[in-house]
């Protein structure tokens, strides 16, 4: 008999293996081993993403890389996204958007960010992100705890 081991046992195994490795110390063993093809990276390809998608594109460039393209994005970040995208020979990169529909009956001006910034960040980011999440095991962040607030108590797992 197969027992079914629950998210809760599950994280605390990562946390016990692997909670004191960081960088690439973490990534190939995740990457490469315990989630292979089942984890996607999240990417906002800012200047401090590039560290992390090098990271990622030495492990395994074929590493699903995931951008939130909002529709609000400044040409200067989608060319520094292709120069990298470039750079590092990633394989995966998904565009991801917001459904059009969804988004003209929910912000049919292109305004909602200056009247509700949270229900714009709910359309254009949370939505289409758990979309794009929709088949993988786990995902890998460039979230910072030294950004501070609530970031600060982040756990690796």
């Amino acid at each position: 008999m197969v027992r079914e081991v629950s998210v809760g046992d599950r994280l605390e195994e990562l946390r016990c293996g692997y909670g004191g490795l960081d960088g690439l110390a973490l990534l190939q063993p995740l990457v490469t081993r315990i989630f292979p093809g089942r984890i996607a990276l999240v990417s906002s390809f800012g200047a401090e993403s590039a560290v992390l998608l090098h990271m990622v594109a030495s492990v395994d460039r074929r590493t699903p890389v995931i951008f939130l393209n909002t529709g609000k994005l400044f040409g200067e970040t989608l060319a520094y996204r292709e120069s990298l995208v470039e750079a590092l020979g990633l394989m995966d990169v998904r565009d991801i958007r917001p459904d059009p529909r969804q988004a003209g009956r929910e912000d049919p001006g292109g305004m909602l960010w200056n009247s509700n910034p949270d229900a714009c960040c709910y359309l254009r980011k949370v939505v289409p992100l758990r979309r794009a999440l929709t088949g993988f095991c786990a995902w890998i962040t460039g979230r910072k705890r030294f950004h501070g607030g609530a970031r600060a108590q982040l756990e690796t797992f």
